[in-house]
């Protein structure tokens, strides 16, 4: 009887032996299995490399102005001309950061004239968009032209 008791031990042991096996299989498979749709599933996404580059007339007098209803004017009207060259260039795509440089005799006031170019953009245009304003410095400029880099989305 010692030798039945036995032998029923070692098989009793061996089957749980195989079973953790067999269970280490499974989670070796499906793990294989989920990290190969992950990174299927993963799209390309990033910041297209190629910026679209050009410049827009603008009456500096106006955007550096005390008058609200001349500033906001201008700005509607820089927002109108960047969005519809945007929309003609680059037509369904989405703007991700803007570099706009203020053409100007003084620092101060191309980074100015950029900024207030820029927050109609912002806040209408191209919302969730990066705006950076910078400055161009072009002696005996009095703030007539805003140049604009754009970057879209891939």
């Amino acid at each position: 009887m010692l030798r039945r008791r036995r032998s029923s031990g070692v098989s009793l042991s061996l089957a749980g032996w195989l079973w953790a096996d067999i269970l280490l299989g499974l989670f070796a498979i499906f793990l294989a299995a989920s990290a190969v749709a992950s990174a299927a599933a993963t799209p390309n996404q990033g910041i297209d490399r190629k910026p679209l580059e050009f410049r827009v007339a603008v009456n500096g007098a106006a955007l550096l102005s005390t008058d609200a209803s001349a500033v906001a004017s201008e700005q509607a009207r820089v927002a109108s001309d960047v969005a519809a060259r945007v929309a003609q260039e680059r037509p369904g795509k989405r703007v991700a950061i803007v570099f706009a440089y203020g053409s100007a005799e003084r620092v101060s006031e191309g980074d100015r004239l950029a900024t207030l170019a820029t927050e109609e953009l912002t806040r209408s245009k191209f919302p969730g968009a990066l705006m950076k304003a910078y400055h161009e410095l072009v002696a005996g400029d009095a703030g007539t032209a805003i140049s604009f880099e754009i970057y879209f989305d891939e």
